[in-house]
């Protein structure tokens, strides 16, 4: 697409007319939305939009109205061609969470919200993101290929492969937020401040979410693929063959137990890390860890 892109070539996945939206939703709810409750939060590396509708951009453009793609999905359960978890599933996605964001994002705005960073969070956004490195973590590697090819990949993905690694990691909310922006075919400005700054990374201090979305590898291990071909150890901490994403997450409760230990939503979290026997030396290793990822070489 040039030489400032990044990305594969538009080759027509995304509907730019009403009348390809419609066909997207027609499809989805025939094909997708039985299987959708199931599977929402499962990652495939060679499943890049599993059941998930990809309707998120035509909402966002003004092709379909999310009234009446929550009103398919209530067809479709009244008809008995889809379970009663996938049909509350996604219209709990679109009217429950989509239009919650909406809100969030025009009641807070004018309290300089976009600026907030209650972590104190610095890191560039990783080099494995962006595409400037290879990675080999094989979730972040599976996530990055599928955003290079089709401009997006669902909430999962986003929440606690992109968003986990960046806040355990320490990435500035401002520079994941723009990445994230740019990146995504259903970016808008509406939808990434909200969700980045308030549910990825915490950097509202609480105002969206009640705690910080944060994970070990035992998540990533228990809801993908990833890490049966992965070089990593979901359940080291410490190590050369340690998973990335348990080291930082204990260095992450480590780093913020002042600000986290009034939270009594992570009471159990901080008392896990306060009983790690080897704490100094999974701090050590997380030390080397950032240092590898910012520079591309993890």
């Amino acid at each position: 697409m040039g030489n400032n892109t990044w990305g594969a070539d538009p080759d027509g996945t995304w509907p730019v007319t009403r009348s390809q939206a419609l066909t997207r939703l027609d499809e989805f709810v025939a094909t997708a939305l039985a299987p959708f409750g199931a599977h929402e939060d499962a990652m495939l590396g060679a499943e890049w939009k599993l059941a998930h509708s990809v309707l998120a951009s035509s909402m966002n453009l003004g092709l379909l109205h999310p009234g009446e793609v929550a009103e398919a999905a209530e067809v479709a359960f009244a008809t008995g061609d889809a379970p009663i978890n996938s049909v509350e599933g996604f219209i709990r996605q679109v009217i429950g969470w989509r239009e919650y964001v909406w809100g969030v994002y025009w009641l807070w705005m004018a309290d300089d919200y976009r600026n907030k960073n209650a972590l104190g969070a610095t890191r560039p956004v990783p080099p494995a993101f962006t595409g400037e490195a290879e990675t080999e973590m094989v979730c972040v590697a599976n996530v990055v290929r599928h955003l290079h090819d089709h401009g997006y990949t669902h909430h999962i993905e986003r929440l606690m492969v992109l968003g986990n690694l960046a806040l355990t990691s320490g990435v500035d909310p401002q520079a994941m937020t723009q990445w994230m922006w740019a990146s995504f075919v259903d970016g808008a400005e509406w939808v990434m401040l909200p969700n980045v700054i308030g549910m990825a990374l915490h950097a509202d201090g609480g105002l969206m979410a009640t705690k910080p979305y944060a994970s070990g590898g035992a998540y990533i291990n228990k809801m993908s693929d990833s890490c049966k071909g992965c070089r990593f150890n979901p359940k080291k901490r410490t190590g050369d063959d340690a998973c990335p994403f348990t080291t930082l997450y204990w260095d992450f409760l480590a780093r913020n137990e002042a600000a986290f230990k009034g939270n009594h939503r992570m009471g159990q979290q901080l008392a896990g890390m306060r009983r790690l026997s080897n704490l100094d030396e999974v701090r050590d290793r997380a030390a080397e860890v950032l240092v590898l990822l910012d520079s591309g070489r993890l």
